[in-house]
C-alpha cells in the first residue's frame, strides 16, 4: 500500500453534531471532558494502537490538544497537523517534545512561519499549493519516509471531507454520543462543500456495531463495488 492503513474517528451527538459552533478555549460537548471515561479509555486505546496521529489546523486552534496518551499509557504516536498556510502559533502544545511532530503545510506557507515551527523542533512535509495541504503525496510521504504504517485521523470535519473525497481512509470509527447539540451552524463530521450534485456520493458498509453503556461504537468501510 502507498500509504499508512487509516482509521478515521469521530464522536458525534446524537444529531450528528461534533461540536457546537465556538471559539477557542470554550470546551467541547463531544470532548473528553464530557464524554464518558470508559469511552475516552477506547479513545486511548486507538491513540496507542497507531504509529501517528493526524488533526487539521481548527482542532489545534480551538482545543491547543496535545495529541498525546491520556496518563502516561504506553509510547506517544507521531503527530500530523495539517496547516497548509501555517497559521498554528508558535506556542501550541502539539509542538511539545512530548512525541515528534509532523507539520504538512503548502508551497504558499510564509517561510518564517515554518522556521518558527522547525525552532520548535517540528518536521515539515511540503505539499501543493494554497490553504489546503495536498494529501495523496503527504500520506505517501508518511508512509514511505516516516514510517507511519497506521494512521489515525481525528478531524475535524474539512479533513474528514478531504480524505474521503480521496479515498485516502481504510475504516471510519464512529462513536455514537447519548445527547443532542442542535443548532444549524454546529460543525457536522464532514463539512466544505456537499458531494451532491457534483461528486458522486460516498458509500460505507457496516462492519460492526458495540453497545458501550449509552453510547454506540460503529465501525464502517469503504464499500467495495460490484
Amino acid at each position: 500500500m502507498n500509504r499508512p492503513y487509516t482509521i478515521m474517528l469521530v464522536a458525534v451527538s446524537l444529531d450528528g453534531k461534533i461540536a457546537p459552533e465556538r471559539k477557542p478555549g470554550q470546551p467541547n460537548p463531544v470532548g473528553p471532558s464530557l464524554i464518558a471515561p470508559d469511552i475516552m479509555e477506547r479513545h486511548n486505546s486507538q491513540r496507542g494502537s497507531v504509529d501517528g496521529i493526524m488533526v487539521g489546523l481548527n482542532c489545534i486552534l480551538l482545543d491547543d490538544s496535545r495529541l498525546t496518551l491520556r496518563d502516561a499509557q504506553g509510547k506517544n504516536p507521531t503527530r500530523i497537523v495539517l496547516d497548509g498556510l501555517a497559521e498554528m502559533p508558535a506556542g501550541a502544545r502539539v509542538l511539545n517534545d512530548d512525541a515528534p511532530t509532523i507539520v504538512g503545510v503548502t508551497a504558499d506557507a510564509p517561510q518564517d512561519r515554518v522556521d518558527a515551527f522547525k525552532s520548535k523542533g517540528a518536521n515539515i512535509i511540503v505539499c501543493g499549493r494554497g490553504k489546503f495541504v495536498d494529501l495523496s503525496p503527504l500520506v505517501s510521504e508518511l508512509a514511505h519516509r516516516w514510517g507511519i504504517r497506521r494512521l489515525l485521523v481525528e478531524g475535524g470535519g474539512t479533513v474528514h471531507r478531504s480524505m474521503i473525497a480521496a479515498n485516502l481512509y481504510d475504516e471510519i470509527h464512529l462513536i455514537i454520543c447519548p445527547f443532542i447539540i442542535g443548532g444549524a451552524r454546529s460543525i457536522t463530521p464532514v463539512e466544505r462543500s456537499a458531494f451532491w450534485p457534483d461528486e458522486t456520493i460516498p458509500w460505507v458498509q457496516l462492519d460492526k456495531v458495540e453497545k458501550l453503556g449509552d453510547y454506540l461504537y460503529v465501525v464502517y468501510k469503504p464499500k467495495v463495488k460490484t
